[in-house]
């Protein structure tokens, strides 16, 4: 896992891990014995927390709330992973007070609900720690599920607001479809190579969970600048989360800095993928589902060269076809597309009444 950073880390969560078991299984015994109330217990625990010097740095970072995407790698650098990992591990912990039945949610929530909140829907955590390796984390995604239902069946139609970073919030497909067991296809060792246009040289890699705010954000800038908002439809936060997990995200980079991103929804099945709407099997279909190009990079063709880093993909997995869509009214990406042999199949309402054309690439075997 992302925290074994060494003897420190080790002995670290392994002190915390048994304190906090040691608390547990005294609980159980104590309780069963009647001479201590669940009240008495989160009280004490409560109190670690607040002693725990590395506990107490972490939480005063999250209560700053920077979502700046440049400050808080700066903020954060200043933490250790041994001191995020032990405030994850407090919470692994009482996910067990939790499904042993010492504890419901009612208990924890008025104690830890504010800490657990603002600890797994900060956008910093998310994507450098909780994400990447996801399925490591089930206990807490757990804990979240059970604290999402308590805080909706007693928070009223306004549940969501009372929740702190609700923008942040998992969906609840991501948690019913197990979405988190699903480590990034990414993760590990970074396949890269470089391209060269008009003289520049581009470096194409696989994405991340650490670049989604850096997706995020170029989405945004390419949205701005379009002379019509109705010829892209911006992925939301919760799709991209959901194609790091299963798809391929393909970014482009000029030095270091993200110009272009293509999202390819893979051969699964979903309504992400758009086989079935042209009568194809998703299983030997792929669906480029999204490109953005920055404003500042148009004309050197980045377009061109993530369309055939998809089709060399589909070429190398035996699939059959690639479907995706454009916009009638847009003339450049449609010539991009065709120059490389899509095809128009049909024409419809799509993407909240918008319409668009549905194209079809057949992989030559």
């Amino acid at each position: 896992m992302w925290f074994k950073t060494g003897e420190e880390a080790s002995v670290g969560i392994f002190s915390l891990a048994v304190t906090l078991l040691g608390t547990i299984f005294i609980a159980i015994e104590l309780k069963n014995g009647q001479h201590v109330t669940c009240s008495d217990m989160l009280i004490n625990l409560n109190n670690y927390f607040h002693d725990s010097d590395r506990l107490m740095k972490v939480y005063e970072l999250l209560e700053e709330n920077e979502l700046d995407r440049k400050k808080c790698d700066s903020l954060w650098s200043k933490v250790k992973s041994v001191e995020i990992a032990q405030y994850c591990t407090f919470f692994e912990n009482l996910y067990l007070l939790y499904r042993n039945e010492i504890a419901d949610i009612e208990d924890l929530d008025d104690l830890f609900g504010y800490r657990f909140f603002i600890f797994v829907h900060n956008p910093y955590i998310q994507e450098n720690y909780l994400l990447p390796t996801s399925s490591s984390y089930v206990q807490i995604f757990k804990l979240y599920q059970a604290w999402i239902r308590y805080r909706k069946k007693s928070g009223g139609t306004d549940w969501k607001d009372r929740i702190p970073l609700h923008k942040f919030m998992f969906s609840e497909d991501y948690l019913k479809n197990k979405t988190y067991m699903h480590d990034c296809l990414q993760s590990g060792s970074c396949v890269s190579h470089n391209v060269t246009a008009r003289d520049k040289e581009f470096t194409i890699k696989d994405l991340s969970f650490n670049n989604l705010g850096e997706i995020l954000d170029l989405q945004d800038e390419c949205v701005s600048m379009l002379p019509d908002e109705n010829l892209y439809y911006p992925l939301s936060r919760e799709e991209l989360l959901e194609s790091l997990h299963l798809d391929k995200v393909t970014g482009v980079f000029y030095k270091n800095t993200l110009v272009g991103v293509a999202v390819t929804v893979v051969n699964r099945i979903g309504h992400r993928n758009l086989a079935n709407e042209i009568g194809c099997d998703p299983e030997h279909s792929f669906t480029f589902d999204a490109v953005m190009v920055s404003p500042e990079w148009r004309g050197y063709g980045l377009q061109t060269i993530l369309l055939k880093e998809c089709i060399k993909m589909a070429e190398e997995n035996e699939i059959k076809q690639i479907v995706a869509t454009v916009s009638p009214d847009n003339a450049h990406s449609l010539i991009n597309f065709r120059n490389l042999g899509f095809e128009i199949v049909s024409t419809s309402e799509k993407y909240d009444g918008l319409i668009r054309h549905i194209i079809k690439y057949t992989v030559l075997k």
